[in-house]
């Protein structure tokens, strides 16, 4: 894979930074030059060493600090504050591991982040095995989604019920699920976007404060809202186009967003985000420290066609992989699975059940319009939303 055909072409960093980055008054060239080589660390083609080193004198400069978990130190060595920083954020006291995750997760709590597999298949790649999502029980717990684009029918519930739970904005859709027609086919086509939980995630490797940081207890990956900056970095970053940047204090659905916004670890990730501050899909974080809505999101619940399964993808006994297993054997052994731009090497934590658009396929209106559940549909326009993301995803079947 070429370094320009991660994201149309090597210049597209350039333009993209410059669109997001020039407002925040940070330097957007940066921006692109860390981003594209964030990317070639995800791909294998660059050592989370050298990219640490790369950049630790050009952040300092831009930002006064680089607590990127992998710049060097204050003796020029690796793993300096920003992997103590890093640290730190993950922890969780024991009491409350048990109390959010129960004492069997809560015994593999500390084992670590998931290993990487080092392998960058094509979309759509080998179906996982009959148990589901390979993986152990003394593995890390890690969330992730699988969904069933052959159940959905682009009814928008999801979204009405994730812009509900926690409050967004006016045009901003964490889920979003836009429609499209594939020429040869009469039906039109769903897919659901969400925040794909990459286990080796680019837009946690640039961001300057760690805010962008993964949680220990479910893998998650999250924004701590009162460290980050906003310097749009991690939307650079990401090729699936999940981030935006709060431009104005939250005006939200139905008011205010009035829960509450701290995990078990006393970190704000919760919520639409305050203004100037980076927010994206998180997974509903807090329900996962309720026994009764653990393994569950606002979006799955509710979801009236069953399409949305949220679970540990690291337990083949977990309720996404036995649905995928049910699947699997319901359709006789043979079920047509993927990963969205897995060959970028970001080991997206999200499992479609279905086909990938084809490159021919082309963006139509949806039977129910945003406007039905009182959203504006701006998403495209504001935040890079599906149309370019879409041939990107299009371009590679």
């Amino acid at each position: 894979m070429t370094e320009g055909s991660r994201q149309g072409n090597g210049d597209g960093f350039v333009e993209r930074a410059r669109r997001l980055v020039e407002s925040t008054g940070y330097d957007p060239e940066l921006a692109a030059r860390v981003a594209r080589d964030a990317q070639r660390v995800v791909a294998g083609e660059l050592t989370e060493g050298e990219f640490g080193q790369r950049y630790h004198d050009a952040y300092l400069r831009e930002f006064g600090r680089d607590d990127r978990p992998d710049a060097p130190d204050s003796n020029g060595h690796g793993d300096g504050d920003g992997a103590r920083r890093s640290e730190q954020i993950q922890v969780i006291s024991r009491r409350d591991a048990l109390a959010a995750l129960g004492g069997a997760a809560a015994g593999v709590l500390f084992l670590g982040e998931l290993h990487r597999s080092g392998t960058f298949a094509l979309t759509p790649g080998p179906a996982p095995a009959a148990t589901g999502f390979v993986g152990a029980e003394t593995e890390p717990v890690q969330l992730g989604m699988v969904i069933d684009l052959e159940r959905c029918d682009g009814c928008l519930s999801c979204v009405d019920a994730c812009r509900r739970e926690n409050g967004l904005s006016d045009g901003v859709l964490w889920p979003y699920v836009f429609a499209y027609q594939e020429p040869d086919v009469d039906d039109t086509q769903f897919l659901f976007r969400v925040c794909q939980q990459c286990t080796n995630a680019p837009c946690l490797k640039v961001c300057p404060t760690t805010a962008r940081h993964r949680r220990l207890s479910d893998g998650l990956v999250l924004t701590d809202y009162d460290e980050c900056i906003g310097c749009r970095y991690c939307e650079v970053a990401c090729p699936y186009g999940v981030n935006y940047f709060q431009w104005g204090e939250p005006s939200t659905y139905g008011g205010s967003y009035t829960g509450e916004r701290r995990d078990a670890r006393g970190v704000a990730v919760a919520g639409d985000p305050p203004r100037g501050v980076m927010g994206k899909c998180i997974y509903c974080p807090l329900w996962q420290h309720d026994p009764e809505r653990r393994g569950t999101t606002a979006c799955s619940v509710g979801c009236p066609m069953n399409v949305i399964h949220v679970g540990d993808m690291n337990d083949p006994d977990s309720e996404p992989n036995r649905y995928l297993a049910q699947r699997r054997e319901e359709n006789g052994g043979d079920l047509p699975t993927f990963r969205l731009l897995e060959d970028l090497g970001t080991e997206p934590n999200v499992i479609y059940i279905g086909t990938p658009p084809s490159s021919r396929a082309e963006l139509v209106d949806g039977p129910i319009a945003y406007a039905t559940w009182g959203a504006m549909d701006d998403r495209r326009a504001v935040l890079e939303g599906p149309s370019p993301w879409f041939e990107r995803i299009g371009s590679q079947t």
